[in-house]
């Protein structure tokens, strides 16, 4: 009787840097369990540059994680995470807290302390439940090789020490409390921004107090990502919204804005001043609000974007518009003509209609459009009925 052949270790035999990229991709709780496999696995997962803490920390419990007071819940995460930094060993590059029923804690101060020790980390993530308010603490401005910051439901106060992020090219806020003069400040410290979004779902998280739009964007020069809703723009609308600005934003690609409405004529401004004053941009994404008393309104309040109000603009890199939850504006489609009108290499137009538009006027909006004149033959026109 012949012997079985012994099996073989392929895993074991592939490049270290190849089983890194597989251990990043897989859960960090799942990773630390290969120390168990062999002798040779059993340090593979301590040097990850990338340490990711999400709600699969809590998978096995997720049936009943609900019924969990939220002490059990802290616990659990805070025991993988410690668990975790004692262990591992080599720089992190990345960290990303992500646990949606983690309360605040005191805990999360002595993490990101550590992690400011480190000084190594590029990428910081930090998403606390939709209920839970943190406040960030000081050391988090000592990560001077943050490329990326990404806060969700957190409070952000500056440190009274002299602080500049010189590589942050990302800074993302979602429900973020902070003041304007905080954000001016924390803007003036992160000169090479390109991507920058600002989203406030919730009153509670409103940005207090008023700024100047133009004071603003002259703080981000190299900014090509701009995404921002109705709450950070109401912060601009006390002041005069100027019509054009003092220097180009030549580097902007993508604008995102949600929540406005071209039936008002201070948030059409602030629309006309970004897309009028962004040359190479490529991408224009628009999810609109609905008022009814706007819809209903056929006539004009303002002219902004009528073609001969505009004369000087050229949209010739825009390859992509979406707008969504449109309406039977003048404003509205005054602007979508302008675009049609001045953008040579436009591609991609989709146009979600609100459903409380009657058949007959999108009928009318679809005739208005197909007899005015569209600068790229190569565009596709897409209209699609919404529910919203």
């Amino acid at each position: 009787m012949e012997p079985e052949p012994l099996l073989v270790d392929r895993l074991s035999n592939l490049p270290s840097s190849l089983i890194q990229t597989i251990l990043t991709l897989m859960p960090i709780r799942d990773a630390f369990r290969t120390t168990i496999l062999s002798r040779n696995w059993r340090h593979r997962c301590l040097n990850l540059p990338k340490l990711e803490f999400d709600d699969r920390i809590l998978l096995r419990q997720a049936s009943t994680i609900n019924t969990q007071s939220p002490n059990y819940i802290k616990c659990k995460v805070l025991h993988a995470i410690y668990t975790v930094l004692l262990l591992h060993h080599g720089p992190v590059l990345e960290f990303s807290l992500c646990v949606r029923q983690l309360p605040s804690c005191c805990e999360i101060d002595q993490i990101i302390l550590h992690l400011a020790n480190n000084t190594t980390v590029e990428k910081f993530t930090l998403f606390m439940g939709m209920c839970i308010v943190y406040k960030i603490p000081k050391s988090l401005f000592s990560l001077k090789n943050l490329t990326h910051l990404n806060l969700k439901n957190c409070v952000v106060e500056l440190p009274s020490t002299v602080f500049r992020f010189e590589r942050l090219t990302s800074l993302s806020f979602h429900n973020v409390r902070i003041s304007t003069k905080t954000l001016i400040s924390l803007l003036s410290c992160c000169p090479i921004l390109k991507s920058f979004v600002l989203i406030q779902d919730g009153k509670r998280f409103m940005v207090s107090g008023y700024t100047d739009l133009v004071q603003l964007l002259k703080l981000m020069p190299l900014i090509q990502h701009l995404e921002m809703n109705y709450s950070l723009v109401q912060c601009f609308l006390s002041g005069v919204i100027p019509h054009s600005l003092p220097k180009m934003l030549v580097h902007l690609r993508a604008l995102i804005l949600y929540g406005l409405s071209f039936g008002k004529e201070d948030e059409s401004r602030f629309i006309r001043l970004l897309v009028t004053s962004s040359p190479s941009i490529k991408k224009i994404k628009l999810e609109m609000s609905y008022n009814p008393t706007e819809a209903i309104s056929k006539t004009a309040i303002i002219n902004l974007f009528e073609l001969q109000n505009n004369s000087y603009v050229k949209l010739d890199h825009l390859c992509q518009l979406e707008i969504t939850n449109f309406s039977n504006t003048k404003p509205g489609m005054d602007f979508l003509k302008l675009i049609l009108a001045k953008s040579s290499m436009l591609k991609k137009v989709r146009i979600v209609i609100n459903n409380k538009v009657s058949v007959n006027d999108e009928v009318k909006m679809l005739r208005e459009l197909l007899w005015h004149p569209c600068a790229s033959a190569r565009a596709q026109i897409k209209f699609e009925s919404g529910f919203y």
